[in-house]
């Protein structure tokens, strides 16, 4: 059997380097979703659309020509022909992120699109509703989570905050908030699938969680994959 992996978790948990790195252990492409959601927000941003606007929301993701691939380091993403990879993870577009994710017709599109990605029948797909709605019969599906405080550092050494107090203050009650809005969202919310595999991550190394997901995959698929410590 061929790997299929679904990771989700909460923003700050890991998802995007781990997914990556177990990819390319595997030797199988990785798709990190949330850039892709990134990428609509990105567009609304340039073109002045407020992303609480669904019906103009809506409009947008219906007329944009998205496409994307695997890079090195990152998924790389295109909007009407133009690499915007490098403009995705602005503190601009972070925040405006999650009211789009709210959109029924915009998720609609994207998982449509995350659906024929998997469709070969491999890779590691990493999101939030990845296990519970976008491939929900993935072999298997793991939960990434760690401490609120731990995840808030992550995601500020990402930023170069790290040494900024306040603006790390700030940083963690936008990731709580996060976490409560995509958590009660109507549509598709972030929570484990009743098969995932959760992994607390908080007191993991970088490596000790990759070679745990390797495992459950050498596991899973009946694999043969040399150097992975349980």
């Amino acid at each position: 059997m061929l790997p299929l992996i679904a990771i989700d978790g909460p923003a700050g948990s890991g998802k995007s380097t781990t997914s990556r790195a177990v990819a390319a252990r595997l030797g199988v492409p990785y798709l990190d979703t949330g850039a892709l959601y990134r990428a609509i927000a990105w567009t609304a941003n340039q073109r002045g659309i407020d992303p609480r606007n669904r019906a103009g929301m809506v409009k947008l993701t219906e007329n944009i020509k998205l496409n994307f691939t695997e890079g090195e380091t990152e998924t790389r993403v295109w909007v009407d022909g133009k690499e915007v990879t490098g403009e995705l993870r602005t503190h601009t577009v972070t925040k405006m992120v999650t009211p789009i994710c709210e959109i029924h017709a915009v998720r609609e599109r994207l998982v449509e699109l995350q659906r024929r990605w998997a469709s070969r029948g491999f890779g590691v797909m990493e999101g939030r509703d990845i296990g519970t709605v976008v491939l929900p019969l993935a072999p298997l599906k793991v939960f990434l989570t760690a401490r609120p405080e731990v995840r808030a550092v992550r995601r500020s050494l990402d930023l170069g905050i790290v040494d900024d107090k306040e603006a790390l203050s700030r940083l963690a009650g936008e990731l709580a908030e996060r976490d409560r809005r995509d958590s009660q969202r109507s549509n598709s919310p972030l929570r484990q699938a009743s098969d995932a595999v959760v992994i607390d991550n908080t007191d993991l190394s970088f490596n000790q969680q990759v070679n745990r997901i390797l495992s459950l995959a050498v596991e899973r698929f009946s694999l043969k994959l040399y150097g992975v410590n349980s």
